[in-house]
């Protein structure tokens, strides 16, 4: 994974530990163009259909995700695989109408705090992939749409 998005990863881990005053959708955002100096856009699930129970569990999937990810060398996701989670994590606290405080009271703390135990990256580092698979079953990627979509103007073979 690139520096700019280690970067990115601590710099929105700083925001959510520090309750910043800005929505949490605007930090974590991908529309249509994507986020601004990011390279890929993936698309992403569709969570309208989920209660919100579902929502909330997926919620404190992906913030444990997060924290395994962010801290454990072994078991990084590629960029695709990241703007997959942290896009589907901002349509559900939009879902959920959190605001910064809130998820990372509720959601972002106790997921880092599984990091007190020595093997949490052994036990919690597998289940990561599950999760993203889980995200491509709802209807995500980790490709971006341009790599996936037929070139109109390609010449033919």
């Amino acid at each position: 994974m690139g520096n700019a998005m280690r970067t990115m990863r601590i710099v929105m881990a700083a925001m959510l530990s520090a309750g910043a005053a800005m929505p949490l959708n605007g930090a974590l955002a991908q529309g249509a163009e994507g986020i601004p100096g990011d390279r890929l856009v993936v698309p992403l699930p569709d969570v309208s259909g989920l209660d919100d129970a579902q929502a909330r569990d997926l919620a404190h999937e992906l913030a444990r995700a997060n924290v395994i990810t962010s801290n454990c060398p072994d078991h990084d996701v590629g960029d695709g695989a990241w703007q997959l989670m942290t896009g589907t994590t901002d349509a559900l606290t939009e879902k959920l109408k959190l605001d910064p405080i809130t998820y990372d009271r509720e959601y972002f703390r106790p997921a880092f705090g599984l990091m007190e135990d020595p093997q949490a990256c052994d036990k919690l580092g597998p289940g990561v992939q599950d999760t993203v698979d889980k995200l491509i079953a709802m209807g995500g990627g980790t490709q971006s749409a341009a790599q996936t979509a037929p070139q109109a103007d390609a010449p033919a073979d």
